[in-house]
């Protein structure tokens, strides 16, 4: 019983911790909102086709953890904007390419260092031991949440019994 108060008090100590952090993050996000009007995920998409152009709704869904109609929808107010284009396929007719357009290419470039300084700001503190402490941490809480996120997406897709 000992350990479940335990583990229960190093969990809440964790989200708090987690939550705060995120937290901190709040004026870049506003910022990037104000500036641009792209969400958080809108950003993280255009980074996705910024690094791989041709992918499929299915891999940024995969790739973003949500479902492939909040991909295209997604999709649906980036090419609006002027960030991104979408064609046909050239060698299936069923597929989509997703290109980056140049107003996509300028956001993204006018925010790498921005968001590189403001974080690097917020870690000044921190030593190298630190920093792989956390940069370790944080991996095993993404491969925990990529990991979630696949039994989620396995149970929505699967056809009700």
């Amino acid at each position: 019983m000992s350990s479940d108060v335990s583990r229960r008090q190093a969990l809440d100590g964790a989200m708090q911790a987690l939550l705060a952090t995120s937290a901190l993050l709040d004026p870049l996000r506003l910022r990037i909102w104000d500036e641009q009007g792209l969400t958080v995920t809108q950003l993280r998409l255009l980074r996705f086709v910024s690094e791989e152009e041709g992918l499929s709704n299915a891999d940024l869904a995969d790739r973003l953890l949500v479902t492939r109609p909040s991909v295209s929808a997604l999709l649906e107010r980036l090419e609006r904007g002027g960030f991104i284009r979408r064609e046909i396929s050239p060698t299936d007719r069923r597929g989509i390419c997703i290109s980056l357009q140049e107003r996509g290419r300028n956001a993204l470039a006018s925010l790498r260092e921005e968001t590189y300084e403001y974080i690097e700001g917020l870690m000044e503190s921190m030593d190298e031991r630190d920093l792989a402490a956390l940069a370790a941490a944080m991996e095993k809480l993404i491969a925990s949440g990529r990991e979630r996120r696949r039994r989620d997406l396995q149970a929505f897709r699967a056809p009700a019994g």
